[in-house]
């Protein structure tokens, strides 16, 4: 029995060097150099920045403070939302359609004058409301990134539209309330932001006001700084801003 015993670890130990050596070489073994993996780490993530405004990590944080109130938050511009064009001309057949209706029933006069008019949607779905997402990052997924909701997609003066003068990558402020349901309809547990003020990285206005909201509301009011009264009421008159005159 001790016999087999060495003659088996004998085997084995020649194995092993057939292993490593190969027609009298020792095989060198492969060494694999891979670059260093990057760094998602949240601390890479200032709570604010050294201009004061909060990265989405960092109001974020601060939800339970600055919850219902204005805040200043900079990010990467992630996505842009479009109405797909089918259903867009969808939409834009059945609104004319609802303006065709309502003449017909101003023409009757008496209580066709007050008459709620609306038009077989025949399966045409409304486009969601304009809104667009920024992030820490310009690769972060859209269920991490900061919806901004309510933001003015028509020029004041004209009434004609005005699409959003930004593109995907770029760096935004975005002044508004953090808050968790906007007024046409979005939800984040998380947070969102009511849009009251846009701007580029050196502070360009790129747009300003709310879709939604009255003139008289239309004021930002952040923490340790005085009111900045925006959208029409700031508007009013300045013709050095596209716009600048209410209608």
């Amino acid at each position: 029995m001790i016999r087999i015993s060495l003659l088996s670890v004998f085997a084995v130990t020649c194995l092993v060097s057939s292993m490593v050596w190969a027609q009298g070489k020792e095989v060198t073994q492969i060494k694999v150099n891979l670059p260093p993996s990057p760094s998602f780490k949240t601390a890479d993530v200032p709570i604010q920045y050294p201009s004061g405004e909060f990265s989405v990590l960092g109001l974020r944080k601060s939800k339970d403070k600055y919850l219902d109130k204005d805040v200043q938050v900079k990010g990467y511009l992630t996505e842009i939302y479009e109405c797909p064009a089918e259903l867009r001309k969808c939409n834009d057949a059945l609104n004319e359609k609802t303006k065709r209706q309502k003449k017909k029933a101003l023409a009757k006069g008496g209580n066709a004058l007050t008459e709620n008019v609306q038009a077989d949607r025949a399966g045409c779905r409304p486009c969601d409301q304009p809104h667009f997402f920024i992030a820490d990052t310009p690769t972060t997924k859209k269920e991490r990134a900061l919806l901004v909701a309510d933001y003015p997609v028509k020029d004041w003066e004209t009434g004609e539209p005005r699409p959003l003068t930004a593109k995907k990558g770029d760096i935004l402020i975005v002044t508004g309330t953090f808050s968790i349901n906007s007024m046409t309809g979005f939800a984040a547990s998380n947070g969102l932001i009511i849009h009251k003020k846009l701007q580029d990285a050196e502070g360009k206005v790129l747009a300003q006001g709310n879709a939604v909201l009255p003139p008289e509301a239309q004021v930002i009011q952040l923490e340790g700084k005085a009111p900045e009264q925006v959208g029409w009421e700031a508007r009013k008159g300045d013709k050095s801003v596209p716009g600048g005159r209410r209608r």
